[in-house]
């Protein structure tokens, strides 16, 4: 019995671990979709009120700025605009934020169905049946991987609460 208590505390652990992964990779994404919209929206914003903008008559600045030029800069400013847009399209930053935000939500339940597995008072053929629901559950995720920086800082993290025994230390010859 003390080695299935083991062995779901070391499953919370990894469902911990993946569970802050995603949230991270989440953000990341988040972030990554608001940075190239609001810089899409700026220069675009930029594009628009140029037109209002008064000739530079300068000959040193119409000679080595050559490219701030209504001709050059506002072409330029329009193909950044349409490559930011491009990105958002193509990598689709939002959609890939949501999908890991939901799948940290998905292993949060499956956190907190082994924490009230573990809580509980419950004979050993109870426990086999929470097992099984709990790995039938784990195993129907449609899961997607995270960049190793988010799981390794996810990892550390979960380290820090100092809740969790030895990784695989249910087996006998892991130690």
């Amino acid at each position: 019995m003390e080695k299935k208590k083991t062995m779901l505390l070391d499953w919370m652990r990894k469902v911990h671990q993946l569970e802050y992964a995603h949230c991270y990779q989440s953000e990341y994404y988040r972030k990554i979709e608001k940075r190239i919209g609001i810089s899409a929206f700026v220069l675009s914003t930029m594009v628009a009120f140029s037109y209002k903008f008064p000739e530079i008559k300068n000959e040193w600045f119409n000679t080595y700025l050559f490219f701030l030029d209504k001709d050059y800069f506002l072409p330029f400013l329009l193909f950044i605009v349409a490559l930011f847009t491009g990105l958002q399209t193509f990598l689709k930053p939002n959609e890939k934020s949501d999908i890991h935000r939901k799948l940290g939500l998905e292993y949060e339940k499956i956190r907190h169905t082994i924490e009230i597995t573990l809580t509980k008072e419950e004979s050993e053929l109870n426990i086999d049946r929470e097992i099984l629901k709990i790995k039938k559950s784990w195993d129907s995720m449609n899961t997607i991987y995270v960049m190793e920086r988010y799981f390794v800082e996810a990892k550390n993290k979960v380290k820090k609460f100092e809740k969790y025994p030895k990784e695989l230390s249910f087996l006998e010859d892991v130690k």
